[in-house]
């Protein structure tokens, strides 16, 4: 069965205060746009379609070289449901699954878009979200169930009663669809609503008014959930990916002495029983090899170093 993922990566990022656009800001070196297509690829998507907006030239032309994605142009902005109705000639003849998910997200894990795909096949849903459950859910949309625990539908926050404030259970905008009972309602969304867009969201009750299986998995934990819409999040997004980034080598055997001070570019690869010490940094295409020893103080550009090497500071 094949598997579709709309990248939703036109919003500007006002907040920013940039003339970037927002999804090629980096995290930990790499645009926060990669993550996302990576995280996609992880789960076999075959097709990749991308709507952007702000920029969009730049965040194509970063992408040049990687055929796989497909580009729509959103302009101008009037919600999530305008993009993908953008992307309806794209789809056109195409069955399977199909990922919905947010350019500026870069926390998505593979491993939650395949229990997201996973619960979407068993049940057989028109549409599955993943969702979180969250102590102080803020803004976000609200998950309605009915008493049966099965998914009715989302009500965004400024058009939820003060009732529905209080469900802890929201809407991470990370959605799996399946494609032609999607088109089959996609096109008849309104835009009568507090902010006057057009709604994903809203197609669920358009589903489900035709009978068609719903359902939600509480799949994402909150600290995955943060996206990016000023620097300081930005600043914290790069905080969680250099601890996930650190993790993913500590499980394979290396030794992080001080993880507050190091810093490990996610394009770095070092072999088992290497230690770094304090305030080390690997930036770029580090390939550390084996058994050695980098650090305290050390920055080490794109270098390659052979196993059971020693490189102290005064070195890179």
């Amino acid at each position: 069965m094949s598997t579709t993922a709309i990248i939703l990566a036109a919003g500007r990022g006002t907040r920013m205060k940039t003339s970037l656009p927002k999804v090629l800001h980096p995290v930990c070196n790499q645009p926060m746009l990669s993550y996302v297509l990576d995280a996609c690829r992880a789960v076999d998507c075959d097709r990749l379609i991308c709507v952007t907006g702000f920029g969009a030239e730049r965040v194509r032309s970063a992408y040049a070289d990687q055929k796989d994605i497909v580009w729509v142009q959103q302009e101008p902005q009037l919600g999530t449901g305008h993009a993908v109705q953008l992307c309806r000639d794209v789809l056109e003849g195409v069955t399977g699954e199909l990922l919905i998910l947010a350019g500026d997200g870069p926390l998505v894990r593979a491993e939650t878009l395949g229990q997201l795909l996973a619960v979407h096949r068993r049940r057989r849903a028109a549409c599955t979200l993943a969702t979180s459950i969250m102590e102080s859910p803020g803004a976000f949309g609200r998950v309605i169930r009915d008493e049966t625990g099965e998914l009715v539908g989302i009500v965004e926050y400024l058009d939820a009663t003060e009732a529905q404030h209080q469900i802890r259970e929201v809407n991470v905008s990370l959605y799996c669809f399946d494609v032609p009972r999607l088109l089959e309602v996609i096109g008849q969304l309104r835009n009568d609503n507090a902010k006057g867009e057009y709604y994903l969201t809203d197609t669920l009750g358009m589903l489900r008014a035709r009978e068609y299986a719903l359902a939600a998995v509480p799949a994402v934990a909150p600290a995955e959930v943060l996206s990016i819409n000023d620097r300081i999040q930005l600043a914290e997004v790069n905080r969680l990916m250099q601890r996930r980034i650190q993790d993913r080598h500590m499980l394979a055997g290396v030794t992080i002495e001080d993880p507050a001070s190091t810093w490990i570019d996610p394009r770095a690869s070092i072999g088992a029983d290497t230690t770094l010490r304090a305030m080390t940094v690997l930036d770029g295409t580090c390939r550390i090899g084996r058994g050695c020893v980098i650090g305290p103080m050390v920055q080490l550009v794109d270098a390659e170093v052979p196993d059971e090497q020693v490189v102290g500071h005064g070195h890179g």
